[in-house]
């Protein structure tokens, strides 16, 4: 598979503390220490004579409803050509922190991620990528990963809607779960170890057509 990037391509991931993984969001070049910038020195080290950017728009805590709220600044003006949506599991993970009045509602995760999709396909050319959020969790019978498949099933059929790829990383993270336990990958079974991070890292860009 050949990489999808091409020449001077901006790149930007969008989401939460996972994307964020405390970036310095004074500085448009604060990619954090997480995921994206795993991907941004792959990419560098791969393939240097594409002078590729990479982007990092994650804010830490955010749900669906609060990148609507940013999305004219933090995407639409930036128009990149391309575009990673990785959000989901704090919409989901409230409710099992005892916040359920921040918890967002399947309907209302559809709906406003429906909208930001219509949205930007009708005003720049992003090639989109939806990611689907993962939980570090082994018992297929644990209420928090039964209460997340129902998001990923959207976020499935969005995809489907919009013909858009959609990257799964809970398969990911269930094959390395059969080597190293959760914890190796996640210490709270939300937010990703180094290691952890590295797994998003590499499945994001076989998807894309990395060599490897």
């Amino acid at each position: 598979m050949t990489l999808v990037f091409k020449a001077k391509d901006t790149i930007e991931f969008i989401g939460d503390s996972i994307t964020d993984c405390d970036r310095n969001q004074a500085s448009p070049d604060g990619l954090g220490t997480g995921y994206v910038h795993n991907i941004h020195h792959l990419l560098q080290a791969g393939y240097p004579e594409l002078q590729l950017s990479v982007i990092n728009k994650g804010v830490s805590g955010n749900q669906i409803t609060d990148l609507k709220t940013r999305w004219d600044q933090d995407v639409m003006t930036i128009k990149p050509d391309w575009l990673f949506i990785y959000i989901g599991i704090n919409d989901v993970w409230r409710y099992f922190e005892g916040n359920g009045h921040e918890t967002i509602s399947l309907s209302t995760f559809e709906k406003t991620y429906r909208q930001l999709l219509n949205e930007t396909q009708e005003k720049i050319h992003a090639q989109i990528n939806l990611v689907s959020p993962f939980l570090a969790e082994k018992n297929p019978s644990d209420p928090f990963l039964n209460k997340l498949a129902q998001y990923q099933l959207v976020i499935d059929a969005l995809g489907k809607d919009f013909s858009l790829p959609v990257i799964h990383l809970q398969p990911a993270f269930d094959w390395a779960m059969l080597s190293r336990p959760s914890s190796f990958w996640a210490s709270d079974r939300v937010h990703p170890t180094s290691e952890g991070h590295m797994l998003i890292a590499l499945t994001v860009l076989r998807v894309c057509g990395f060599g490897l």
